[in-house]
């Protein structure tokens, strides 16, 4: 039997509307900073143009667009990271960060999370090259770790626990287990990534994963929380002059120009170049070099770009004093 819906839940009069308008405005008056920002002082502060990226706001939704190898990851996990270290300082002890990661086991996201911290090689702890005082320093962080307010949402390779396939109704039953029974609101939601959640019943791919970026954007606004999401741009991206992936570049789906408040995009220069080679008019100096596009900001500047340091090796994502115009 199916169960009745309450339609008056999403209904609103006149009268509500503008009771919860003023109670809106209200709200972001005495919570200016509440929004989340990336963490970078390079992309968070308004530089000599006055462009900035706005924090991000309960209910929006991020795209984060680049090709295989390009940092996707690796941001999304230093913004989780860095998020997650400001609410511990802050004693904010009802707060969560959430990653849900397709990509790789959980525990292989946290060592790898844990080899940052600690300036240690991915590539070295990868080939068991980590000596013995290092282990020791990671094991010793990895117990810690249970006090950072960053939770996982994804596959164990160690939990003797049958688990469930991780789609999209799994992921909001365990977004509502976090509020429900461990009483914990969600301050923000990272989804490694789009193309990798599966679906169902959809007549192709771009069907089924145009519905999953509608799907995200219905939970962040469900949870009142902002969602980020990676997007692997597809492969003819590789074939432009500038491998600079663009809002319609999202592979099996254009919905993410249409859905996300702001989409960015990410490139390394040098999986493209050799080193003294231009990337529009900038030398490519080092592997390090990446630069973030803000392609769409809603009531913010759009149609700019920053260079960041981004180290693969390190998992470390910082400054980089230039710009790319």
């Amino acid at each position: 039997m199916t169960q009745k819906r309450d339609y008056s839940t999403i209904l609103f009069t006149p009268e509500e509307i503008g009771n919860q308008t003023a109670e809106y405005l209200r709200w972001r008056k005495e919570n200016i900073g509440l929004g989340v920002k990336i963490g970078l002082n390079s992309l968070d502060n308004d530089d000599l143009e006055g462009r900035s990226f706005l924090p991000l706001m309960p209910g929006e939704l991020m795209g984060l667009v680049a090709r295989p190898g390009n940092g996707k990851t690796g941001f999304m996990v230093r913004w989780a990271r860095e998020r997650s270290n400001y609410l511990k300082a802050q004693k904010i002890d009802n707060r969560v960060i959430v990653y849900v990661t397709l990509e790789q086991s959980i525990e292989e996201l946290n060592a790898f999370n844990l080899a940052a911290d600690r300036r240690l090689s991915i590539t070295k702890m990868a080939k068991g090259q980590i000596k013995d005082d290092e282990w020791k320093t990671c094991l010793e962080e990895s117990i810690g770790r249970r006090f950072l307010p960053l939770w996982n949402i994804g596959y164990s390779t160690i939990t003797d626990k049958k688990q469930i396939r991780v789609d999209m109704d799994a992921i909001n039953g365990a977004l509502e287990l976090i509020q429900t029974e461990h009483n914990k609101t969600i301050d923000i939601v990272f989804i490694d990534y789009l193309q990798r959640i599966p679906f169902d019943h959809a007549e192709s791919k771009t069907i089924g994963v145009s519905d999953n970026v509608d799907s995200i954007k219905t939970m962040a606004l469900r949870l009142k929380c902002p969602g980020v999401m990676g997007v692997q741009a597809r492969r003819e991206v590789d074939e432009l002059k500038e491998q600079i992936p663009s809002m319609d570049d999202g592979q099996w789906t254009s919905n993410i120009e249409q859905t996300c408040d702001r989409v960015v995009s990410l490139v390394r220069p040098k999986n493209y170049r050799n080193e003294g080679e231009l990337f529009g008019s900038t030398s490519v100096r080092s592997y390090t070099q990446m630069l973030v596009s803000v392609l769409k900001q809603k009531l913010g500047p759009a149609n700019y770009a920053k260079w960041v340091y981004f180290d693969p090796i390190y998992n470390k994502l910082d400054e980089l004093e230039t710009r790319y115009e």
